[in-house]
């Protein structure tokens, strides 16, 4: 829902990939009509003051978090430890939460710590957060971070 704003396209950027849940804001764009960031969307964030004038309050349509059959694509970054079985690991707790993986990128840095990045739909914020939590519990696993830009 944005407001006081009818009939003009919507679209959910690919930056920040917004969920139900999430507290968002909306752009105003050249052409392309209304585009919906995360607040804490580096893009959004970094705007400079004479773009700012385009943001226009939005908010998710009510019950939109729990009524939602809508999938959403977001990411997730795995900062962990690099072990044998780590993602297979990872891998196996999507799968037991018949989460699809769609992409996946992974490296290890010169202190050989892993970073792996998720991309996956899902419904709403709160399954995020679960997910979260259940991959936090797996050995090795040092933190989980939302992508947002």
């Amino acid at each position: 829902m944005v407001q006081g704003l009818h009939d003009l396209s919507v679209h959910f950027s690919h930056c920040c990939s917004p969920v139900p849940g999430d507290e968002i804001i909306g752009y105003v764009t050249r052409g392309r009509g209304i585009s919906i960031h995360r607040t804490d969307c580096p893009n959004i964030m970094s705007l400079p003051d004479s773009e700012k004038a385009r943001m226009i309050s939005a908010e998710w349509a009510p019950d939109a978090e729990k009524e939602s059959k809508n999938r959403y694509e977001t990411h997730i970054v795995v900062y962990c430890e690099n072990r044998r079985g780590m993602f297979a690991d990872i891998s196996r707790v999507m799968t037991d939460n018949e989460i699809d993986i769609m992409s996946v990128f992974s490296r290890v840095n010169k202190q050989g710590m892993g970073m792996i990045h998720l991309s996956f739909e899902i419904t709403s914020a709160d399954e995020i957060t679960k997910i979260s939590s259940k991959l936090r519990q797996i050995p090795g696993v040092i933190d989980i971070q939302r992508s947002a830009g």
